[in-house]
């Protein structure tokens, strides 16, 4: 007789996924506001497309639900601080003492220093149980050349080993 599989419950899942290592990027839209993310995912190369999952119950969800655009600023190893800055509950001014300038192409806001930064137009929304898929089409791509990504495991932000696994 073949077991029969059980429910696994969030708690039980979320453990599960601690151990998958993430990027860290900082979501932007006009506010200005802005979140840590670890949910960005390359959805098409033709066209481009970006999605970023987003629970319900945030304050970024609110506003992306009514916004056009969204930009996901990459963080680099050396922007630890700036991750729990933007993972932290801000009031009012959030983005005081953050060095930032707004993008050229949808006036979000890019953070400088991030390696990455992808402009993306709002280009369907996807309900998925506690979060909505934001798939969004990018416009633009800016790049500052460092490629150090600071990255999140085990309930921490870490750095990539410099010497690649063979």
């Amino acid at each position: 007789m073949t077991p029969q599989p059980t429910a696994v419950d969030g708690e039980v899942f979320r453990q599960a996924m601690r151990r998958l290592p993430t990027g860290v990027a900082v979501l932007t839209t006009r506010g200005p506001h802005g979140m840590t993310i670890n949910s960005a995912l390359s959805v098409s190369l033709d066209p481009p497309l970006l999605l970023v999952a987003i629970g319900h119950r945030t304050r970024t969800h609110g506003l992306l639900a009514h916004a056009e655009s969204f930009t996901v600023n990459v963080l680099g190893a050396g922007q630890r601080a700036l991750a729990a800055h933007f993972a932290g509950r801000r009031a009012v001014g959030e983005f005081g003492g953050v060095d930032w300038h707004p993008s050229p192409v949808t006036g979000d806001p890019v953070l400088v220093g991030s390696p990455v930064s992808i402009d993306c137009r709002i280009d369907r929304q996807i309900e998925a149980a506690d979060h909505t898929l934001f798939l969004g089409a990018v416009r633009h791509v800016h790049s500052t050349g460092a490629n150090d990504p600071l990255v999140f495991a085990d309930r921490d932000y870490r750095r990539l080993a410099k010497e690649p696994v063979r």
